[in-house]
């Protein structure tokens, strides 16, 4: 537990304003085009991951047009049915100009019947983001375990774990690797994620949307960010504007570790 601080220097207020809310994990590709805009000019700072190779390619495109926007390139383990071919991906990094993979991953819950060939294409992932020094943003319900044991075998060092629900006895070992944990609002409903946030150390967490992902009468967006900020200082029992500024400070820490900038 943090000890709750008071802010009371003049311009406090102002400085917290400059600072902005982060949403590590968006799916921008799914946004209406006026969505989209108004995401663009909210100031924002946004890790926008795809799920397979068209929308890969619209993601990059988007990050050319939204400032704040860092492009993920990726194949989400659900859009894997059968032989994938990441040599287009392949090229996009070989280019340099996209620094993050994600959303990739395994999932033993919602698709453990393609468990064996997302296997074969997480590890291809990590081995170019091991290559290249990327960044990656993991997906890995029921599978937490597995991804962990993967990465350790290899030599990436800046790894999130998005929306992280896996046991709380692991997520000791993900964060003594130096790995970070994103959390959501989902946190309000979903007790396993609280208690997630409550475990995680501060200087691990980043906070993320998910959006435009409908969970439990909620759709999760960016606008929902100020909420979450409030739940994880009540459990942490710090300042709404303490959590706004070390999850900046950590996600700064990530783009500074593998080369990117908003």
């Amino acid at each position: 537990m943090g000890r709750r601080s008071a802010w009371k220097k003049p311009g406090d207020c102002e400085m917290m304003d400059a600072i902005p809310f982060v949403d590590s994990h968006i799916h921008l590709y799914e946004f209406s085009v006026t969505d989209l805009r108004k995401l663009c000019e909210n100031g924002y700072v946004m890790l926008a991951v795809s799920d397979d190779i068209p929308s890969s390619f619209k993601t990059i495109e988007i990050a050319k047009r939204c400032r704040g926007v860092v492009p993920a390139i990726g194949i989400h383990p659900w859009s894997i049915r059968g032989e994938v071919d990441v040599k287009p991906l392949t090229d996009v990094i070989y280019g340099g100009s996209v620094r993050f993979l994600g959303e990739i991953g395994l999932d033993k819950l919602f698709t453990p019947e393609t468990f064996e060939i997302q296997l074969k294409v997480f590890k291809e992932f990590v081995e170019l983001a091991e290559i290249y020094k990327l960044g990656i943003s993991i997906h890995a319900p029921n599978a937490w375990k597995e991804v962990l044991g993967v990465l350790r075998k290899s030599g990436v060092r800046v790894a999130i774990f998005h929306w992280y629900t896996g046991p709380i006895d692991l997520l000791k070992e993900v964060v003594d690797e130096g790995y970070y944990v994103g959390v959501n609002v989902a946190a309000k409903v979903q007790k396993k994620h609280a208690e997630v946030i409550r475990a995680v150390p501060m200087e691990r967490l980043v906070t993320e949307s998910d959006g435009p992902y409908k969970y439990k009468g909620m759709l999760l967006e960016p606008s929902l960010l100020p909420e979450l900020v409030s739940l994880i200082a009540n459990i942490k029992e710090l300042s709404e504007g303490d959590v706004k500024m070390i999850v900046w400070s950590n996600f700064s820490k990530i783009l500074k570790a593998v080369g990117a900038s908003v």
